[in-house]
């Protein structure tokens, strides 16, 4: 997952909060004092009894909890843009320092995990890639054949967004597989799965054996 994509899931989470004011996806607003722009990553305005309220979300999409600087920054790029909340929204949660600095400015802490992200912005995510846990295996790839015999064969198959590792389930035999990059595997039917940049490459085993394939014993 890239630093862009978990802003969007940040954005995409309040825009789901029903009644929750005026969402705004990284804007930028002129500082009260130099006029300089300031990049906002999140702003929601809300009007309540006829007051404005302005309030900043950061996304901290780090591979380490924030310290009481992050928490620092963003408050002063709050009260820069003349927000009247600061809430910091992070991958990896946040140090003792930073929780302390946090409830004593009051402003807010939210933990919104890589997985939690995923699930906002990519329909299709099975999992968490095994592999290298930066990103998430997407189902994005099946099909559907019909065999010598008349027997309906489809599955399911796809790639980690990042490293290419790839997951395929053979409806057929019920297998599951993990397949490396530029790596091969046999389901229990004898089918080859096949995993390249360009996706999840499929042999059936009649086509590597020339011998009949049935729906009970994979070949005969």
């Amino acid at each position: 997952m890239k630093w862009q994509e978990y802003q969007d899931a940040v954005a995409a989470l309040y825009e789901q909060t029903e009644g929750f004011g005026n969402v705004k996806r990284n804007i930028t607003i002129p500082d009260k004092i130099t006029g300089q722009s300031r990049q906002i990553d999140v702003l929601i305005e809300l009007e309540a009894k006829g007051h404005s309220l302005k309030l900043v979300v950061d996304a901290k999409f780090h591979a380490d909890p924030i310290d009481v600087k992050e928490v620092e920054a963003v408050l002063a790029l709050a009260d820069a843009v003349g927000a009247n909340k600061a809430i910091i929204v992070a991958a990896n949660g946040w140090t003792e320092p930073a929780e302390k600095k946090a409830l004593h400015t009051g402003c807010d802490l939210r933990l919104l995990s890589l997985e939690e992200a995923l699930d906002i912005i990519v329909p299709d995510k099975w999992e968490i890639c095994t592999n290298c846990q930066r990103d998430c295996i997407v189902l994005d790839e099946n099909g559907l054949l019909i065999t010598n015999d008349g027997v309906a064969f489809w599955w399911f198959s796809g790639q980690c967004r990042e490293c290419k590792y790839a997951f395929a389930w053979c409806q057929e035999c019920g297998h599951y597989m993990h397949i490396p990059l530029d790596g091969q595997t046999e389901c229990a039917c004898g089918h080859l799965w096949e995993n390249d940049s360009d996706g999840i490459n499929l042999t059936l085993i009649e086509e590597r054996t020339e011998v009949p394939w049935n729906r009970e014993g994979g070949h005969q």
